[in-house]
């Protein structure tokens, strides 16, 4: 996430703050919605950025909401498969 964030702020000059933003977004939403995302394998659900070709993983416990990953869509989307 960090690295995607400085690629993108040197893209353009703020893209990185927005990157982190809609990522900020994405898991705000989860935590008011804990099944907003879809589940994609093994009880972890993933949620789309707005903006961003990327995804935040995550599964549920009870009491929290724990994320894996936050993965860019095209790029080795499923290496977070190795955190499980």
């Amino acid at each position: 996430m960090t690295e995607a964030a400085s690629y993108y702020e040197e893209a353009a000059e703020t893209l990185g703050d927005d990157f982190l933003d809609d990522i900020h977004h994405a898991i705000e939403s989860v935590r008011e919605r804990p099944k907003l995302g879809v589940e994609i394998a093994y009880g972890f659900r993933r949620v789309l950025v707005r903006r961003f070709p990327f995804s935040v993983v995550y599964f549920i416990e009870p009491g929290q909401i724990v994320v894996v990953a936050v993965a860019h869509q095209s790029r080795s989307p499923n290496y977070w498969k190795a955190r499980i």
